[in-house]
């Protein structure tokens, strides 16, 4: 995994983090979430994020091999977002980009 991937997986996960707790300051969790299911456009971002979150915990599962901690992980992802997805990645990146990198012959080193 490059500097680069790394740095903008740190800038994620800082970045959602302070906004995370910035909307807990100044939002109101309930009410703000109604808002955005009630119009269509908040409903298909809701999906698409939720459908990415689903994504990630493939992956993760493929890598880890761990159902216990995938659904753990991603029920922490379901409410915090995807800086849990930034957090694996920096933890496990470097060693899945070298894996892809390594492929010889339609296998995985």
């Amino acid at each position: 995994m490059s500097g680069f991937a790394q740095a903008v997986c740190l800038a994620i996960l800082i970045g959602l983090t302070g906004f995370l707790f910035y909307s807990f300051a100044v939002g109101q969790v309930i009410p703000d979430q109604l808002h955005v299911w009630s119009v269509v456009w908040g409903l298909y971002v809701w999906a698409d994020t939720y459908s990415g979150f689903l994504l990630m915990s493939l992956v993760i599962y493929a890598y880890e091999r761990k159902l216990g901690l995938t659904i753990l992980l991603f029920l922490i992802t379901c409410s915090t977002g995807n800086m849990v997805n930034a957090a694996w990645l920096l933890w496990r990146g470097p060693d899945l980009f070298r894996r892809i990198s390594n492929r010889k012959n339609g296998h995985f080193a």
